[in-house]
This record gives structure tokens, C-alpha cells and sequence, in this order.
């Protein structure tokens, strides 16, 4: 037993040297995940809208696959609560479109700089925040399925933001089938994210490591939310959390 733990603590020392963390840039990105969990316990809006930019700011190394993690873990916590809401039907030809727009964006990580993807994330993020704002009526059909599924792909391979093409095109549906069919398609999209990601080598096991590290703010801000959601105005904290995204995502901008 004392030799397991001491293997543990190697690795996590280990992990910790190799992802160039301080203790403040980790509380950071901690808090953001908080936030962000708690946002989208609280509105049903997405938690990489918030922690992109936010976590770009101070460890650009752990995005997009830290949010990728955490995109899965709480799509499992969402499709557990509305299973019975959720048909393939609507979002199988959606996940077609995923697998090359995941292509792409994974093709995009490798080549581009990091002042291009910052440059690309703020503009994903900055969308999203429209579309959020202005919920367009879109027709929903395998083409318009297939292609929101293709940009979803790619914004969520670069940045983790695949929500806003699919939350654009299927918004109009009831409530908790909506939450039903988004935490599905995420599930899925997430996994196949993650291993087009580790295919390329931009998944070791460092960054793992410490990804499950923030697991103790992600609980908080879920059950937080959890407690408040009846009690907070669902428009305000909306309107709070898609203000703070567009400030973080003008600042990548103009930084």
C-alpha cells in the first residue's frame, strides 16, 4: 500500500511539472469549471462557452481537452435525468456530420498557431453568445442536420464549443427533449472527440491527470446549481454568464 502511494504521488508530481501549472493559474481554471457547471446546471447553456476563453487566459494548454472531459461527464449526468426524452432519430444524421468537421478541427489544432486558434475560439465564442441571443428559426432536415453536426465538429474539436450549431437548429423543440437530444448528441460527440484528439497525440496522460484533478469544483458547481436553480432568475443568470463570455472572448481579441 505505502509503495502505491508513493507511485501516485510520483506521477502526480510528475504530471504537475509537465503541465507548467501554478497554484493560482490551477485555482483559476478550477473556478472557471465551477462556474461554468453551475451556469449550465442553473440555464441549460453550455459550460465551454464560459470556460474557453476564461481558461485560454491562463493555461491554454489544457483546452480544449479538460472542457471535452467535463462536456462528456455532464452530458452522462443529463441523458441519465431525461433518457426517456432522447431519440437517435433526431440527431443521428447530426453525428454523420460530426465525423469530418471533428476531422478538420483536429487537422486545424495541429497547424494552426496559437494566435489563429485563440483568434478562432473567441469568434466561436462570440457566436455562440448571438446565437443564444437571437434564436433563429433554421429548417431541420439531413442536410441542415449534417451541417450543423459538420460545424459542431470542428468547433468542438478546436475549442470544445460544439453546442451552438446544434442548439440553433433544434431549439424549437419541447423543453426536456431538447436537454434530452443535446446531452446525447454530446455524449457521443465527446468520445468521438476525444479519440480523434488522442489518435493525433494531443491527449497524454498528463493532462488526464490533471483534467480529474478539478473533479472536487466541478461536483460543487453542479450540486451549487443544483440547490439554486429554482431560486434564480433564469434570464439573469443568462444575461451574467453570456456578458462574461463576450468580455473574455473580446479580450482574447484584443490581447
Amino acid at each position: 500500500m505505502a509503495s502505491l502511494l508513493a507511485a501516485v504521488q510520483d506521477c502526480a508530481r510528475e504530471w504537475w511539472v509537465l503541465s507548467e501549472l501554478t497554484l493560482g493559474s490551477w485555482l483559476w481554471v478550477g473556478a472557471v469549471l465551477a462556474l461554468g457547471t453551475f451556469v449550465q446546471r442553473t440555464t441549460g447553456f453550455g459550460m465551454a462557452v464560459v470556460g474557453a476563453p476564461l481558461i485560454l487566459l491562463k493555461a491554454p494548454s489544457l483546452v480544449p481537452v479538460v472542457l471535452v472531459v467535463y462536456g462528456f461527464l455532464v452530458s452522462c449526468l443529463v441523458v441519465r435525468r431525461y433518457r426517456r426524452e432522447v431519440a437517435m432519430t433526431d440527431i443521428s444524421m447530426a453525428l454523420v456530420g460530426k465525423v469530418p468537421g471533428t476531422l478538420l478541427g483536429v487537422w486545424l489544432l495541429l497547424v494552426a498557431p496559437m494566435a489563429t486558434l485563440e483568434v478562432m475560439i473567441a469568434s466561436i465564442v462570440l457566436f455562440a453568445v448571438v446565437v443564444t441571443l437571437f434564436k433563429l428559426r433554421l429548417p431541420v432536415n439531413r442536410s441542415s442536420l449534417f451541417g450543423a453536426g459538420f460545424l459542431s465538429g470542428v468547433f468542438g474539436a478546436v475549442a470544445a464549443i460544439g453546442g451552438p450549431p446544434i442548439v440553433l437548429l433544434m431549439h424549437g423543440m419541447p423543453m426536456d427533449r431538447l436537454r434530452g437530444n443535446l446531452a446525447a448528441f454530446f455524449l457521443i460527440s465527446s468520445l468521438m472527440t476525444l479519440a480523434s484528439l488522442a489518435a493525433v497525440g494531443r491527449v497524454p496522460l498528463w493532462l488526464l491527470g490533471v483534467s480529474l484533478s478539478f473533479m472536487p469544483m466541478v461536483v460543487a458547481g453542479h450540486a451549487l446549481g443544483a440547490v439554486l436553480a429554482p431560486k434564480l432568475p433564469r434570464r439573469l443568470l443568462q444575461a451574467a454568464s453570456l456578458t462574461l463570455c463576450a468580455a473574455a472572448a473580446l479580450g482574447l481579441l484584443i490581447s
